[in-house]
Parts: structure tokens; C-alpha cells; sequence
């Protein structure tokens, strides 16, 4: 009888295995065909990625410097970097820097411009300056006001391994607009006979070719992007990351 009973155990026990194999493979199949599983959540401004066509690195890269490096930033980048303002003086002039000095003041306007077509991003940009320049001569005192507009060009280059530079091209002194105004007569005739107009724009190009040299200038025009994008890689980071459990069901 114990034979019998235990012979009933094993058939019983061997009939099972498959309505259980069965059943697992039933409850296996819903899961993945997502039965019970809740719908993924879409919150505001946590929305997946939108793909687009599949492009080359060199065309990434490309479209990179572009969007990145818009006419726009650029403009607002330049304004910001040069201030307000720009004063110098007073410098000695004449002979032995003693027989007079010159002052200049200059406010910068906004800057506006266009891209130019070439090989390279590039970008032509005027620079309106209100100049006032006061000349001291040994009898007399002459203030002259000028309107200024400077044609820059901006060509922005790609360097190893991932630096951004953009080369400020300043123009030649006679291409440099200037209305030069005076409310003195003696300061009408200076103006033709020491061809003040001229001497004034090249007294403006030194300027801003010194000024573009400083060390500021240079650091606003030499991007490493690497070293950017890690120090900002927090903040960009924030923009798509899950803030806690709530974001990731």
C-alpha cells in the first residue's frame, strides 16, 4: 500500500510540472507584452527626445559652431565684453610728447550685423562710437565731438581639441566712418589745415587694437568648449535628469 500511495505521488507531481510550467509562461508573456504594467507618465516640460534624420559627425559638428555661435550671441557677446565706455588720456603729442595732450572719451552703441558668405562663420560688424577728443594746446583748449562707426570682421575658427576662436579683423583707418563736429572756428580751421580727420582715425584704429589685445578680449575670444561644458554640465544635466522616484514611473 505504501508503494502504491507513494507510485500515486510521483504521477500526481509529474502532471503538475507542466499546468505550472504553463501558467509561468502565461504570467512571462503578460508582463512583456506590458499587462498590469502602468503607462509611462508625461509630465510639463519633462518631454521625451524628438528624433530627427541621422546625420554625419562632421555635419553635427558643423551645424554645431552655427547654432551655437549665432549672428545674435555674437553681437550681445561683443557689447557686453566691451562695456559702456572707453577713456584714455590725457597723452602727450608734438614734439617731445610736450607741446599738447590729447583726451578721448568714447561711448559704444549697440553693435548690429550680418553673416558674410565664406569658408569659414563669419560675420562683417559695425561698432558705433560717440568719441568727444579734447585737445590741450598750450593757449587754448578744443573739444571735438565725432560720430564714429567701426566695420569689424568676426571669422570664428575650430581648433584642437575642442576650441572655439574668433579672429576680430579691425579695419583700415580710411575705412573707418567719422562725422567730426566742432563749435569753435579755431578748431574748424585746425581741423583742415593738421588734416584732423585723418590723424584721428588712426589715433582711433590704436585704440581699439590695443584694447582688442588685452587679456579680457582674449579670453572672451578663445572658447574652450571642454572646460565650458564641464563647468556648466550641472545646469544642462538639470534639464533632463529625474529629480526623484515620481519622475522615473
Amino acid at each position: 500500500m505504501a508503494q502504491t500511495t507513494h507510485g500515486s505521488g510521483a504521477a500526481s507531481g509529474g502532471s503538475a510540472a507542466p499546468a505550472d510550467a504553463d501558467a509561468v509562461r502565461r504570467v512571462v508573456h503578460d508582463l512583456a507584452e506590458g499587462s498590469g504594467v502602468p503607462a509611462p507618465v508625461h509630465r510639463p516640460g519633462r518631454q521625451g527626445a524628438a528624433r530627427g534624420p541621422a546625420i554625419s559627425y562632421e555635419t553635427f559638428g558643423a551645424n554645431w559652431v552655427r547654432r551655437v555661435l549665432t549672428l545674435e550671441r555674437v553681437l550681445r557677446t561683443l557689447d557686453q565684453v566691451l562695456g559702456d565706455q572707453i577713456a584714455l588720456g590725457p597723452i602727450g603729442a608734438g614734439p617731445g610728447r610736450t607741446f599738447a595732450s590729447v583726451s578721448f572719451v568714447g561711448t559704444f552703441g549697440p553693435t548690429t550685423g550680418k553673416e558674410l558668405p565664406a569658408a569659414l562663420l563669419t560675420y562683417a560688424i559695425d561698432l558705433p562710437i560717440s568719441v568727444v577728443f579734447q585737445l590741450e594746446l598750450p593757449v587754448d583748449r578744443l573739444t571735438f565731438e565725432a560720430d564714429v562707426l567701426v566695420p569689424l570682421v568676426i571669422a570664428v575658427h575650430t581648433e584642437a581639441p575642442l576650441r572655439l576662436r574668433l579672429a576680430v579683423r579691425t579695419p583700415r583707418p580710411e575705412q573707418i566712418g567719422l562725422e567730426l563736429r566742432t563749435d569753435t572756428r579755431r578748431g574748424a580751421v585746425l581741423r583742415r589745415v593738421a588734416g584732423l580727420d585723418a590723424e584721428l582715425r588712426r589715433f582711433l584704429l590704436k585704440v581699439l587694437d590695443t584694447e582688442l589685445a588685452k587679456d579680457y578680449v582674449q579670453r572672451a575670444t578663445h572658447l574652450d568648449m571642454e572646460q565650458l561644458i564641464a563647468e556648466a554640465w550641472p545646469s544642462l544635466t538639470s534639464q533632463f535628469l529625474p529629480e526623484g522616484p515620481h519622475d522615473r514611473r
